[in-house]
């Protein structure tokens, strides 16, 4: 026991003393720690015969002083060599070594006799050495270098100036010295032979590497062209899918480049694909005022990690018309060069319900469609059964990253058991050479447990030198989309020959009703035709009575002003000719008679107006509005000081109208606004216009705070003689109103009115605008 425990120790120790004083350090540099391992052998061989030549020095030298000099500076030389060696200064420890042997020998052949020194042929050997270690370039320089020292020896010993030796050897030195350097050389070449096999065994490793690289570049170049044809085919498939939807569909990019606009957007829009060749006329024609905010919203999804976002606006098609539409922003995958895709999907406002869900039953499929550009990647090696499945053939079944091991067994465990059969027989007649590809569709197992429709597509693009096969590529494609688009149009292609066969049925029933409705509409037709006729006689004769009855009003009130100022002259005759006599009832009731002759006056007065303005022809021009306000407000103007009414006129854009009309419509309007805030005690009267309108009208209005009225009676209110308040509260003809209202129409514009009870009224109409 103890034995083996002594043995253990001192293999310990012979370890540790390899470790540390013997074993060259791993160093990164392949080459430098080649050289350093050539150094190590080399420099250990001529430390080992140094070592050799110190226990037979007084055999080798003559003078053993001089021998163990030289001999022992050597040695400390290699050792030096080696201990800079395996602290990795490689490069210092080399030119240390062949430098010093080199220097050696020449001191030593200088010394024994010069030209004639048994030494000379060391130079070969160092030379040898130098090219080992210190590079070809080395071996030249040596051999210059060595060639030189020579013919300065001879020089020297020709001219007589070498000195007389001081180092001799005996004859058994010399054979000793000649063995030590022919060994030293046969080792150095040893090594240099090593070397080059080495070096010819690396260029075979880097042209079998080269080979290998080659074949997978032929592969990588004949996946990427199928991938090409893979992804030309999904593009096609999904620029076909956009171009069909019934959907409004638009796809752009971030930068305002439009990519796509499908058939429906041009047909519901109007514009063709030139006049909305980028974002910023697609909004500008498009949606005009909330062009802004639509550009932002874009910009918004692009910016946040959002990935739809939805909004309500009108569309202004080309013919001026006005589309309310829902438009569905989606942010897809970015494109190659990191700019953005977005696909905007717009619908008619018609049924909410059935727009979201179709629109998200829309953007589900193309969803689908814009992955078909994605291929998930296997590589079967034949030999083993091992299949590399790539990054993204687990993602697009809803895996994370080498979920399941890469061997053909775990892909056949997710292929549905009705597909397995079909999948691996077409593998195998592939493989056998029956068909030239394998392409087949076939359900695979999701994650989640669902199933995704996948065409399958490869080709063997390795074999051997029989032409067995070796390697099987190929790829997966998402169809999910596709068979989803294909199970929905059987369906319908079942529901059309059902509405094919039913139609066909209504329609020979229709073509028999159709023969009977013709004979009865020929009678119809007679009878339309005398009707019209009878239509032609009676619309001549309602022209004929309106131009009656309008002069019949006109002359009725001419003829009732004559008894009515008679009146008027009668009463004001009495209080000028017997104001003593009058007692106050009788005062009153003239004050009566007066007040109801003038309010029959302006009922007159109305009532002639409204009868002329049916024939009376217009005469627009362009009116300052702010003017003509100004000056009815001023035939109030003691009414106003007397009552405190607030007046406000705004700054009013001119209109083009008939002053005359005009003036009567506003002072119908102006007036009822004063008359009704007579019971405020801080009556205001509002005089303004809307800033938000269209290009060639105006929106004028009429504000008073007075008592305002229920807004179920608007309709009344522009009536002729209907009133909602009675005559001693607020007094008044019945007819401005509807004269106002009449006025505004004859000018192609409208008049309404916002109103509540005990909270004043707000009369608008509208203008031309005038430039």
């Amino acid at each position: 026991m103890n034995t083996d425990n002594f043995s253990s120790k001192i293999s310990i120790f012979i370890e540790r003393i390899i470790e540390k004083y013997i074993k060259i350090p791993q160093l990164p540099d392949p080459n430098q720690y080649r050289v350093a391992e050539t150094l190590h052998t080399l420099s250990s061989i001529i430390l080992l015969i140094g070592l050799a030549t110190i226990s037979i020095t007084p055999f080798v030298f003559s003078n053993i002083v001089y021998g163990l000099s030289i001999t022992g500076s050597i040695l400390v030389i290699i050792l030096l060599v080696q201990y800079l060696n395996r602290r990795g200064k490689v490069k210092l420890a080399s030119h240390i070594f062949i430098y010093a042997i080199w220097i050696v020998i020449t001191v030593i052949s200088f010394l024994s006799n010069g030209f004639y020194s048994s030494f000379l042929f060391a130079y070969i050997t160092i030379t040898v050495m130098g090219g080992l270690i210190l590079g070809g370039m080395a071996a030249y320089h040596f051999a210059g270098i060595s060639i030189l020292s020579i013919f300065v020896l001879f020089f020297l010993d020709f001219m007589g100036l070498m000195p007389a030796p001081i180092l001799s050897f005996a004859p058994i030195a010399l054979i000793i010295i000649s063995i030590a350097s022919i060994f030293l050389a046969a080792s150095t070449l040893i090594l240099v032979i090593t070397k080059y096999e080495e070096i010819f065994n690396e260029l075979l490793e880097k042209e079998e590497s080269l080979s290998k690289s080659n074949r997978d570049l032929i592969w990588e170049i004949q996946a990427r062209e199928e991938a090409e044809t893979l992804q030309k085919q999904s593009d096609d498939q999904l620029k076909s899918a956009l171009m069909e939807s019934p959907y409004p569909t638009m796809l752009h990019i971030d930068n305002g480049e439009i990519i796509l606009v499908n058939t429906a957007w041009i047909d519901k829009s109007g514009y063709s694909s030139r006049q909305i060749g980028s974002i910023e006329e697609w909004l500008n024609n498009c949606f005009r005022e909330n062009s802004t905010e639509i550009a932002d919203e874009i910009s918004q999804l692009i910016k946040s990690p959002q990935i739809q976002r939805e909004g309500f606006y009108p569309l202004y098609t080309e013919e001026g018309n006005i589309l309310n539409w829902v438009l569905r922003w989606t942010q897809l995958s970015k494109l190659p060069d990191g700019r953005n895709l977005v696909l905007t999907i717009a619908s008619d406002m018609t049924s909410l319900k059935d727009v979201e869900s179709a629109l998200r039953e829309s953007e589900e499929n193309f969803s689908r469609f814009s992955l078909l550009t994605n291929d998930g990647i296997w590589d079967w090696d034949l030999k083993t059964d091992v299949v590399h499945f790539d990054p993204l053939y687990y993602t697009m079944a809803g895996y994370e990253i080498d979920d399941f091991p890469h061997l053909l067994e775990e892909y056949r465990k997710r292929v549905h058991p009705d597909d397995v059969e079909l999948v691996f027989s077409n593998a195998e007649d592939h493989l056998s050479g029956k068909i030239e590809r394998f392409s087949v569709e076939f359900r695979f197992l999701r994650k989640d447990g669902s199933w995704l429709w996948v065409m399958g597509r490869g080709k063997v693009v390795e074999q051997d030198q029989d032409g067995n096969p070796l390697r099987f590529v190929g790829t997966h494609t998402d169809i999910s989309a596709q068979k989803a688009v294909e199970e929905k149009l059987s369906q319908y292609q079942l529901q059309l020959e059902d509405i094919v066969e039913d139609r066909t049925q209504r329609l020979n029933e229709r073509i028999l009703e159709v023969e009977k409705l013709n004979a009865a509409l020929t009678n119809i037709l007679d009878d339309y035709q005398i009707a019209n006729e009878k239509l032609s006689s009676m619309s001549a004769s309602i022209t004929d009575t309106y131009q009656e009855l309008e002069s019949f009003a006109y002359s009725v009130s001419n003829d009732l002003r004559v008894p009515l100022n008679k009146l008027k002259e009668s009463a004001q005759t009495l209080l000028k000719k017997y104001p003593s006599t009058i007692d106050q009832t009788a005062l009153e009731c003239i004050e009566s008679v007066n007040d109801n002759t003038r309010l029959m006056d302006d009922l007159i007065e109305n009532l002639t107006e409204l009868s002329l303005l049916g024939r009376q022809e217009l005469n627009p021009i362009s009116i300052n509005i702010f003017a003509l306000v100004e000056d009815i407000i001023n035939t109030y103007s003691d009414q106003i000081k007397k009552r405190k009414i607030k007046i406000d006129i705004k700054d009013l854009p001119p209109c083009c109208a008939d002053e005359n009309l005009l003036k009567i419509a506003l002072h119908n309007l102006i007036s009822n606004a004063i008359k009704f805030t007579n019971k405020q005690k801080k009556p205001e009267v509002t005089i303004g216009y809307q800033p938000d309108q269209t290009a060639d009208r105006v929106i004028y209005f009429v504000k008073n705070n007075g008592v305002g009225f229920n807004i179920e009676d608007t309709e009344k209110i522009f009536d002729t003689f209907q009133r909602l308040y009675s005559q001693n509260e607020f007094p008044g003809s019945g007819i401005g109103l509807a004269l106002a209202k009449k006025i505004i129409s004859r000018h192609g514009g409208e008049i309404w009115v916002e109103a509540a009870e005990k909270d004043g009224a707000t009369f608008y109409f509208d203008l031309e605008r005038s430039e």
